[in-house]
């Protein structure tokens, strides 16, 4: 076999070999406008403004929701609050201080000795004591009742001691003040005499020296005869 050497290209032939035949211009029309489209942009329209009006209603809807949820809560809450107050009241109705201030109620006192009644037997164990109240002093139930009447005397006892208090202490104001004026009207009365008194000595002794010299000159003329 033989190599064979390929011949020379010219750069010149070979770009014009390259460039393709150029196509001419020419316009091109604007698509005209028809009717269909019309329709079709007031039914889109149309279903913007539905899914607008929807989405408004739907919100409307949901915050009318949230609204009633937080009332129901609200309401869940102070049902709560007053289910946890019955329960309280029925604690307490329940506790031995409950029982011992509703029996107080009816009239029953501590009795310290109690009898039992045996079933389905009927029979009595201890010996049935009548009851006077004052077997146990130290231990007595009040009703609310009662503390707030107790309350409410303390009270007004202390209100009549401090009206009491602060009346003597007008009183003594008072009597204090009728003693100083009656202390300050004898002091005036006292100061009063005691000018009196020094004006009696001045008239007296002006009336002397006015008398003195008549004396000395009759003294004389007896002397002379």
């Amino acid at each position: 076999m033989t190599a064979l050497l390929a011949p020379k290209s010219n750069p010149g032939q070979r770009r014009s070999e390259q460039r393709a035949p150029r196509e001419s211009l020419r316009e091109v029309r604007r698509p005209q406008r028809t009717v269909a489209s019309i329709p079709f942009i007031l039914g889109l329209g149309v279903l913007l403004a539905l899914g607008m009006v929807g989405l408004l209603l739907l919100n409307t809807a949901l915050q009318e929701q949230a609204f009633a949820v937080r009332d129901q809560q609200k309401v869940a809450t102070q049902l709560g609050y007053r289910m946890a107050a019955l329960e309280t009241e029925v604690t307490q109705a329940r506790s031995s201080e409950g029982l011992a201030v509703a029996a107080s109620k009816l009239g029953m006192v501590p009795n310290p000795y109690p009898a039992y009644l045996q079933l389905p037997s009927g029979e009595i164990i201890g010996k049935p004591t009548a009851m006077t109240g004052q077997e146990v002093p130290d231990v007595r139930y009040r009703t609310p009742e009662e503390l707030a009447k107790i309350a409410k005397a303390r009270e007004e006892a202390i209100a009549k001691a401090a009206a009491e208090a602060k009346q003597k202490a007008a009183e003594a104001k008072q009597r204090a003040a009728e003693k100083k004026a009656a202390a300050e009207k004898k002091a005036a009365e006292a100061k009063k005499k005691a000018a009196e008194a020094k004006k009696k000595a001045e008239a007296a002794k002006k009336k002397a020296e006015a008398k003195k010299p008549g004396e000395s000159g009759t003294k004389r003329n007896g002397s002379g005869r």
